[in-house]
């Protein structure tokens, strides 16, 4: 029983001494330059309305006859009006962002441009 618990010791021990060390590794960088992020957008937009206004309009005035003899002509006035109006908007818009950062280790984080000081 003795040697169980000797080698259950020194199993205990060496698992502590593993679990003390630190291990760690850096990324080798892979890419030439600053790494960059592109994005365009493009917005086309067209609207067309058109509007359309008729006014018709009919007047006549009849005076009355003395004995047979019309005193005052009849008047008659009809009145026909239309208006059409139309407008058409065209537009297009492009926009373009950019984001690059160097590609170094900064602070506690071993990705390189991803530390910013942590």
């Amino acid at each position: 029983m003795s040697k169980v618990l000797a080698y259950g010791i020194l199993f205990v021990l060496a698992l502590a001494v593993v679990a003390s060390c630190t291990v760690g590794a850096n990324l080798v960088a892979t890419a030439f330059g600053f790494p960059s992020i592109f994005q365009t957008g493009t917005t086309t937009a067209f609207n067309r309305d058109t509007a359309a206004a008729t006014d018709t309009e009919a007047f006549s005035v009849s005076f009355p006859t003395v004995v047979g003899l019309a005193a005052f002509p009849s008047i008659a006035q009809t009145v026909a009006q239309t208006q059409v109006l139309t407008h058409c908007d065209f537009a297009t818009t492009t926009e373009t962002a950019a984001f690059s950062y160097p590609f170094v280790g900064v602070g506690g984080v071993s990705i390189p441009g991803f530390g910013f000081g942590f």
